[in-house]
């Protein structure tokens, strides 16, 4: 039981340790009408009475 709870302990961290796979493109992804600007999209959520989702990643 302890052989296999360290196994699964191991394969999790071999896998967190892999990078992400990286988009080709450096335009939002469809569907929301995404904002790259956040001035712009406080002006447009105090006009609308809507709150801000905010959605960033760390690229380099």
């Amino acid at each position: 039981m302890h052989t296999a709870t360290l196994s699964i302990v191991a394969a999790a961290l071999l896998c967190a340790a892999l990078p992400a796979q990286e988009s080709e493109s450096r335009e939002p992804p469809p569907g929301a009408p995404w904002t790259r600007s956040f001035l712009d999209a406080h002006r447009q959520a105090l006009a609308s009475g809507r709150p801000i989702f905010v959605y960033s990643t760390k690229t380099y």
